[in-house]
């Protein structure tokens, strides 16, 4: 897999490049390989960049290599060289067609989104994230997966190289930031559809640590798939989600907010939930909607984090407060009585274990004593149908 969130890694780069480019290349295409995978786990990042093709060269500078090289774990830079050191690699026989070559990899790294779940789910009053991390690490003790990845080389001037065509990935890494964006906002089908693509793009385009992508995004897929079969479980549950306490208030920013509580009252684990606010004028027959709005209070993410916020599923018997800043126009808050639903939920789908529900937290970003906003009372009622958009789980932030 290719890196792309650590920033500037530990090496002067300037001196670095003159000292270090020793076994940059190889004269067959398993040796270039393994080469390149053996300075990158010497933290040769140099001769790692010295192995790469001569285009690899043009399309990325060797400062902008350090932000995301292939086959190097996709960490921040805090973490990349705690995980690069647990990582290891089996190299296969190579296939060579000519002036190409691939070269089968068996990579296996810690499962880090499962990894991560499993931390914050048993973090002690004491404890943080990062030291039971740093901890699990210096001892091996982490959940590992195992995948085939590739290397694809070319051979240039009778020396193999790494090919790797950085373009390409840069924008397989943005299409994979929209499908999971769909995800979160409940829009399975189109966030099917994008992962399927990005798989099929993959496939037919070659390049170094693709194997990798197309399995870890295949496995992000076969979630999004479960959750799509679970649409009818999760609108039968819905009902268990209870919400009290719901109030209209000043958020702390003197924007008009809803805040509250809610309980998961059921007996599973939920990754996401999703609100409408729905604004309504007239009574009886004449009662209509003129606008909506849709909040996310609980959104759990898909991928690894960096142990920068807790990854926490709603557990059964848990009580979350929630606030979020109100969308819908001036005029529409002034005149119309907004109702608030809970209109889709997301089954948890990791094998993580499940936290103990924590204590009921005070509700986050309101003003106790502010007055509360002109336009009625929200109300809990039956499900409905929305789109959402991505939010920190129990954030007052609106989306």
């Amino acid at each position: 897999m290719t890196m792309k969130s650590s920033k500037a890694l530990l090496l002067p780069v300037a001196t670095a490049c003159v000292l270090m480019l020793a076994g940059c290349g190889g004269k067959s295409p398993k040796s270039a390989a393994e080469n390149y995978l053996d300075n990158l786990k010497l933290y040769n990042y140099p001769a790692c960049y010295n192995a790469l093709t001569h285009q690899a060269q043009v399309d990325r500078t060797i400062d902008q290599f350090l932000t995301e090289i292939p086959m190097a774990p996709n960490v921040s830079r805090d973490w990349f060289k705690g995980i690069l050191r647990s990582y290891q690699y089996q190299l296969g026989e190579a296939k060579v067609d000519g002036n190409n070559a691939t070269v089968t990899v068996k990579v296996t790294q810690p499962d880090l989104a499962l990894w991560e779940r499993t931390i914050d789910a048993s973090l002690g009053p004491n404890d943080t994230p990062d030291a039971i991390a740093q901890k699990d690490l210096n001892e091996n003790k982490f959940p590992t997966v195992s995948y085939d990845d590739n290397m694809v080389l070319e051979n240039q001037g009778g020396e193999w190289k790494v090919a790797v065509d950085f373009p390409f990935l840069e924008n397989i890494d943005k299409e994979h930031k929209d499908a999971v964006e769909l995800y979160h906002k409940h829009q399975y089908d189109q966030a099917i559809a994008a992962y399927q693509k990005i798989i099929d793009e993959l496939d037919k385009h070659p390049t170094t640590g693709t194997e990798g992508l197309k399995f870890q995004y295949g496995r992000e897929l076969a979630d999004i798939q479960n959750a799509q079969k679970q649409i009818a479980d999760g609108q039968a549950y819905m009902p268990k989600i209870t919400l009290s306490d719901v109030d209209m208030k000043m958020s702390e920013s003197r924007v008009p907010g809803i805040f509250g509580k809610m309980t998961n009252s059921g007996d599973k684990a939920i990754d996401e939930v999703q609100f409408t606010v729905t604004y309504y004028e007239g009574k009886g027959k004449k009662k209509k909607e003129v606008f909506s709005e849709v909040h996310v209070p609980v959104a759990t993410p898909l991928e690894f984090t960096n142990f920068s916020r807790p990854v926490l599923p709603f557990v059964p018997g848990e009580t979350r407060s929630f606030g979020f800043r109100l969308t819908a126009p001036p005029d529409v808050q002034q005149k119309a009585t907004p109702d608030l639903n809970v209109t889709s939920i997301t089954f948890t789908q990791s094998t993580a274990p499940l936290p103990k529900a924590p204590a009921p937290s005070p509700s986050p970003g309101a003003s106790p004593g502010a007055p509360p906003a002109a336009g009625g009372s929200p109300a809990s009622a039956g499900p409905s149908a929305a789109s959402a958009a991505p939010a920190a789980a129990a954030s007052p932030a609106a989306h």
